[in-house]
């Protein structure tokens, strides 16, 4: 009786670690729309509500109620968008986006305000795809980052 109580525990305790262990979330791509040159659009929606987001990184956020409420991603006029990827996690927006002749950039967002909590100047990369794994936002296989601050943690 003893042996099959120890089996049946660790049988237990087995199938507990192997559901613990989570795959990591992928960014989603925006949709990108509009003319080609030089006015174009990225869309995207999370549970918080929709965006869009022009070229020169002026956005608009629309609440499920409807109402809008304008923001800005990026500085400088000359900025020019070409990617955006996003992934929603613990109420923040994770934003991976490609700046013409600047390369790319990785930002945390708090959706409710629209604050950008820290970003983080990549570099140049090469269309690697981002993924969430735990407390790290991992950019290829190359790149990970904090996602609490931020701060690159790994750079090969």
């Amino acid at each position: 009786m003893k042996n099959l109580l120890v089996v049946c525990l660790i049988l237990s305790l087995t199938t507990v670690s192997f559901a613990q262990t989570s795959q990591p979330e992928m960014f989603m791509t925006a949709e990108r729309t509009g003319d080609p040159n030089p006015r174009y659009f990225f869309l995207w929606s999370t549970s918080a509500g929709k965006y869009i987001m022009l070229w020169n990184g002026m956005g608009e956020f629309t609440y499920p109620q409807g109402m809008r409420k304008p923001f800005r991603l990026m500085r400088g006029m000359k900025a020019k968008l070409e990617r955006v990827c996003y992934l929603e996690h613990d109420r923040d927006l994770f934003l991976l986006y490609e700046v013409r002749d600047e390369g790319f950039y990785l930002a945390r967002m708090e959706q409710t305000k629209r604050k950008i909590k820290w970003l983080t100047p990549l570099g140049n990369l090469s269309g690697e795809d981002p993924s969430m794994d735990g407390d790290v936002v991992r950019v290829g296989k190359s790149i990970e980052i904090s996602k609490a601050d931020g701060r690159v943690l790994r750079r090969d």
